[in-house]
């Protein structure tokens, strides 16, 4: 609580305005004294003087991040920048797409390829008669031994036969 032009206290100056006494009022005040009172009355921020008041505000601190960091670093990109990114992005989905629909287009025409050749292979059976009858067996051997195995017996059984 001292006085505007440094002096000291309120009593101390009162009782020195009322003496009079100019002598008093000077003191000996070594230069380390002077530099940190000459520091201390002046800010060590820019001051943004208020509408209303006129009282001086801080302005809004910065992260240290932002401050050090160039904006390329931080990642914020300017319009060009994205516009490229954006394009290459959509070039790149493109080529996938173009790959997938190739893919597809291959297995499609595989599949149609080998249900043609099962349909080519249907009709040649028919055509031939190839693998519609059985022939019957009439080796008396070949008929005494299918009639020992295990399989014709369940056969049999099942009335398959």
């Amino acid at each position: 609580r001292s006085s505007p032009d440094g002096g000291g206290s309120r009593k101390r100056v009162r009782e020195i305005a009322e003496r009079g006494d100019d002598a008093l009022m000077e003191e000996d005040v070594d230069e380390d004294e002077s530099m940190r009172l000459r520091k201390a009355s002046r800010p060590t921020y820019k001051q943004v003087v208020g509408k209303a008041s006129g009282r001086a505000w801080k302005l809004p601190a910065e992260r240290a991040s932002k401050i050090m960091k160039p904006d390329a670093l931080r990642g914020i990109k300017t319009w060009d920048q994205r516009m490229k990114e954006k394009a290459a992005k959509k070039q790149f989905q493109a080529t996938i797409k173009e790959a997938n629909d190739a893919a597809r287009a291959k297995r499609k025409e595989e599949h149609e390829r080998r249900a043609k050749k099962k349909q080519q292979k249907e009709e040649n059976r028919q055509r031939t008669g190839e693998g519609l009858y059985k022939p019957e067996i009439t080796n008396t051997k070949t008929i005494a031994k299918r009639g020992k195995s295990k399989e014709f017996k369940k056969q049999k059984a099942l009335k398959m036969v």
